[in-house]
């Protein structure tokens, strides 16, 4: 499974919305790799196993799943997750883009790769779920840190 889509952070046309500059979104999206607990439905326990500058080792607590995962941070740019693959998950990676068209105006790309997990014979879609539950908690992302932002927190 392999899909992209952008979230719109800052809409010009709503000055109504505060705009969030480069450095509010990028603290909030490494405060979503530093605490997956406040962002990510499910993660009750996380432990970083390792962590550098621009690295960190993870290992999430998910109903009755262990994810292990790495992070690399490329400052106010990028960031890549690269889900460790085990006997019970997948290999995976996920990048977040920080773009900017035009001054100001602020968007999110997030790409997924992910090995297909569908069967033939299944009713449900579980691609299509994954897709749907990942768009959801992105958008989520950009709502919890604008939250953050307004607040003062970065």
């Amino acid at each position: 499974m392999t899909f992209e889509h952008i979230v719109q952070v800052n809409d010009l046309t709503k000055r109504e919305l505060p705009i969030l500059t480069r450095f509010q979104i990028w603290e909030g999206l490494v405060l979503r790799a530093r605490r997956p607990d406040k962002f990510l439905v499910g993660v009750d326990e996380y432990e970083i196993l390792e962590r550098e500058p621009a690295y960190m080792k993870r290992c999430l607590e998910l109903p009755g799943l262990q994810v292990f995962d790495e992070v690399r941070f490329f400052p106010e740019t990028r960031i890549e997750y690269r889900t460790l693959p085990t006997d019970t998950v997948p290999g995976a990676t996920l990048v977040m883009d920080i773009e900017e068209p035009e001054p100001e105006s602020m968007f999110i790309r997030f790409r997924y790769h992910a090995a297909s997990i569908e069967t033939g014979g299944d009713a449900m879609p579980y691609d299509q779920y994954l897709h749907q539950a990942y768009v959801a908690t992105d958008i989520e992302t950009i709502k919890i840190i604008r939250e953050l932002a307004e607040t003062g927190a970065f």
